[in-house]
């Protein structure tokens, strides 16, 4: 039942204040969550954004054919609409190239150079890609192509022969913070370029009209919430509220988040995993054209589109991820500190999603390909923990791949079948090499143990000064102990999900376990358990009530110790490993 071993309880004496034992506990300060213009840096501190401007500017005035090229994710797809709305509001003869992820793959390659050549391109600028498309920028240079790339991921070799190169990463920019997403980096070239054609209230204006497309495409791709991301994603979340984009009203309304305040787990959970499915199951063009679409009618329809293909991803997501398990054996998990699991036949849409459900699974990095292309070519996508580098693991191994790029914590990859066994032996010998036993351990980071009547509105209250919520920063885990359940039972379509109700002493709650309903079998009513979970607003009463999102939780015998007993040892503040993990992954099935 229990699923992480260690509880690491960093709060696990008394306290006066919620809010400020939380700050505490994350070695934060009250000014560290501040969200004001001032905390924005300026753009003209990115390099190459000079000479990117400059050459979108004379493009725009000389009326040359602009492209922008983005990718299939939310954050490509966002970037895209983001800079093609800026190049159409100024006039641009302008078009795009979204690329397709089973007859493309990732990023711009020699077949989207000659497309963008085919339309009759002068510029071509690459948004949320472009850092390591050497290659193809080679065949751009060579047909007289010029390419502003704008991009946001790790620079692992040298840099493309582009016009300029916009990206936070690239090893020789000092910009102060590198943990902008693609369309924060967009955004910021847009930020600079406009002042050549708009400014004072008008520019602000316009500015502002285009956070809500920011905060998307920062939460979907996990960007953390911190430095001027959070100043982005507070105002983005506003805005997204108001939105005027027709297409994202529709998707809220289907999405069931067009009521009250949005929070970051609107994006992360509803909204970013529809825009998705687009690029994962047929053609981010569609996400596109709901962002971009300008009549209600075909808001609805893109919509429920939408819709439809998310429901087929979560289908293909659970199949997936139970045959992945079913391959990984005892043998694995005692001598290999991260996973490859190879699938012949598993979409390419959802490997990215199973990689992430099986680093949740077994606390290690885990690498999920398929053979799914039936052309002799592997693709793979990579999940990690904090402690492990995957692109810097999947870099060593490169040897073996075709192409490869991504993150820290995620990774995309292809490579022949025949190199598939040296390239798995290859990255799990660096793993293992990089990673101890104690880095694997299943833990959860617990923030505060909370006193029973704290377990109530106004704690939630208190957590929401914290917010937004996100990579780095997620919502406070509490922990509890003594509570005796009262009621349990299967709730959802299919009984998939567990909802107890609480006793403690003169206090009750509501709680909810997602995909853990099958553990209504293994407890009873009068059952006294420990819990670590999450706090929120019980929305489906009409009483003002808290309820608890269970995250871990064991029974309790005769004799047990205190909660606090749980916490085994001392925690470094920022260590949040098994958090992170269990986040991004229970964001990306929803």
């Amino acid at each position: 039942m229990r699923s992480y071993p260690v509880w690491h309880v960093v709060c696990d004496a008394g306290y006066e204040s919620v809010y400020e034992t939380l700050l505490r506990s994350r070695n934060l300060t009250a000014d560290d969550l501040t969200v004001s213009p001032q905390g924005l840096h300026a753009p003209e501190l990115l390099t190459g954004m000079q000479q990117a401007v400059e050459r979108i500017v004379r493009a725009v005035g000389d009326r040359e054919r602009i492209i922008v090229f983005g990718d299939y994710d939310v954050d490509g797809v966002t970037s895209t609409t983001l800079m093609l709305d800026f190049l159409e509001r100024v006039g641009a003869d302008c078009g795009h190239i979204l690329p397709n992820r089973f007859s493309d793959g990732y990023g711009v390659r020699n077949g989207g150079i000659h497309r963008a050549l085919a339309a009759g391109a002068k510029l071509l600028i690459t948004v949320d890609n472009g850092i390591s498309a050497n290659e193809s920028l080679v065949l751009a240079q060579q047909h007289g192509l010029d390419v502003v790339v704008i991009d946001h991921h790790q620079q692992t070799g040298e840099l493309p022969p582009a016009y300029s190169i916009v990206n936070p990463n690239r090893k020789d920019c000092d910009y102060p913070f590198k943990g902008l997403a693609g369309v924060g980096v967009t955004f910021k070239v847009v930020q600079c370029a406009s002042n050549h054609f708009m400014s004072g209230d008008e520019r602000k204006r316009y500015l502002n009209g285009l956070l809500d497309l920011v905060a998307l495409g920062t939460v979907a791709d996990l960007a953390p919430v911190f430095d001027e991301n959070r100043i982005l994603i507070r105002r983005g979340l506003k805005a997204l509220e108001r939105t005027e984009r027709i297409g994202l009203r529709s998707l809220k309304a289907v999405a069931k988040c067009n009521r009250g305040s949005l929070k970051t787990g609107a994006i992360g959970f509803y909204l970013g995993p529809r825009l998705n499915s687009a690029g994962r199951l047929d053609s981010p063009d569609l996400a596109l054209d709901l962002l971009r679409c300008t009549d209600a009618s075909s808001g609805a329809k893109l919509s429920d589109e939408l819709e439809q293909l998310n429901s087929r991803r979560r289908q293909l997501q659970r199949q997936g991820a139970d045959e992945a398990a079913s391959i990984v054996t005892e043998s694995d998990l005692e001598s290999d500190r991260l996973l490859v699991v190879l699938g012949e036949d598993w979409h390419l849409g959802v490997i990215g999603l199973i990689a992430g459900a099986m680093a949740e699974m077994h606390s290690r990095p885990a690498v999920i390909c398929s053979g799914a292309k039936k052309d002799g070519i592997y693709v793979g996508s990579a999940r990690s923990i904090e402690a492990y580098d995957i692109v810097q693991g999947i870099s060593a191994c490169s040897d073996y791949l075709e192409t490869f790029g991504g993150h820290p914590a995620a990774a995309g990859f292809s490579l022949r079948a025949e190199r598939f066994e040296e390239f798995r032996a290859c990255l799990i010998d660096h793993a293992n090499a990089q990673l101890t036993p104690e880095d694997i351990v299943p833990e959860l980071r617990i923030d505060l143990m909370l006193r029973h009547e704290d377990i109530d509105p106004a704690t939630v209250d208190e957590v929401a000064r914290l917010e937004p919520f996100g990579k780095g920063h997620e919502p406070p885990l509490f922990s509890a102990a003594d509570l005796e359940i009262v009621s349990c039972k299967q709730v959802g379509q299919q009984g998939e999900h567990l909802k107890l109700g609480l006793r403690t002493g003169r206090y009750s709650t509501s709680a909810m376990w997602w995909r853990k309903g099958e553990l209504a079998n293994e407890l009873a009513v009068g059952d006294v358990v420990s819990a670590a979970f999450e706090l929120e607003i019980d929305t489906f009463t009409q009483f003002d009530t808290a309820q608890m999102l269970i995250r871990d939780l064991y029974l309790q015998t005769p004799g047990d110790e205190p909660q606090a007993s749980q916490a085994q040892l001392p925690l470094a503040i920022g260590d949040t490993a098994g958090a992170t993990v269990a986040t991004a992954a229970s964001a990306s099935q929803r």
